[in-house]
């Protein structure tokens, strides 16, 4: 019960990784905040965290857009009446588009879907936790993207890496509030962005072959770091990103790419 009585809102937690952080922050006592733009899963995840026992208001909210975003928390203020953590999960995950045909549009759609809506959410976090005089924690799902790049997802990975330096910046300006910022990289999650891509075995052991831990990730591996974040666990941990992705950062290249690579006996 590590967020007991914790008042947490999880952005994009209809399904998918997001999904997996609200359900591990219910069992762990939350007070929790769901908030999803697709009305349908939002309300299917709401029954079942609810049948788990724990207070869960579900918001269907488009976080790109500042005006929802301000009616998300005054919901949540009149509902709980603060904020203790935010996760910033809610994004454009597949977004694809070659460098030299990307329109003006499709970049502003990404970075604003990705990127302000970290921005907005945030603010509105923070400004509640330093006028309220209290501690909190800020959370934002980030990916190796941010560090490896895809390709044609130049503007996702953008969004990425501005998310990985707006957390060190958020650490360094809200640290005399004691509100803390810090951010989670995923590597291959199995979430319908991923799994829907990969609709054949051929297809998902290919991509399989890329992650020295031979497995994708689950989003309860994700929770797990996010709750670490989240948690007085971590009272002195700001600033930080922790990657979740099988060790695929770590490597130079693929063992499938290694012409003597051989399974260790």
């Amino acid at each position: 019960m590590r967020l007991k009585d914790k008042v947490a809102i999880v952005t994009g937690s209809g399904q998918g990784i997001g999904r997996g952080i609200a359900e591990r922050f219910a069992q762990e006592g939350a007070r929790l905040v769901i908030a999803d733009k697709n009305e349908t899963t939002l309300h299917k995840a709401e029954a079942e965290l609810k049948a788990l026992g724990g207070e869960v208001l579900a918001v269907q909210v488009d976080v790109s857009q500042s005006d929802p975003i301000a009616a998300l928390f005054q919901s949540v203020l009149s509902t709980f009446g603060t904020v203790d953590v935010l996760v910033n999960n809610a994004a454009w995950a597949v977004p694809t588009a070659h460098f030299l045909d990307m329109t003006e549009d499709f970049w502003d759609t990404v970075l604003r879907t990705n990127l302000k809506s970290v921005f907005l959410c945030s603010q509105h976090a923070a400004r509640i936790m330093a006028d309220q005089k209290k501690p909190g924690s800020i959370v934002n799902i980030s990916s190796f993207g941010a560090l490896r790049a895809h390709r044609e997802m130049s503007a996702y990975d953008a969004a990425k890496g501005g998310i990985e330096s707006m957390t060190r910046a958020m650490a360094v300006d809200l640290a005399p509030w004691r509100i803390r910022a810090n951010a989670v990289g995923p590597g291959l999650t199995a979430t319908p962005a991923v799994t829907d891509y990969l609709p054949t075995p051929e297809q998902q052991k290919r991509l399989l072959d890329t992650v020295p831990l031979e497995r994708l990730g689950q989003p309860s591996d994700v929770a797990a770091a996010v709750l670490f974040f989240a948690s007085d666990d971590a009272s002195y941990v700001t600033g930080q990103i922790l990657y979740v992705d099988g060790g695929v950062v770590a490597q130079l290249r693929p063992a499938v790419m290694e012409r003597h690579h051989k399974r260790p006996q």
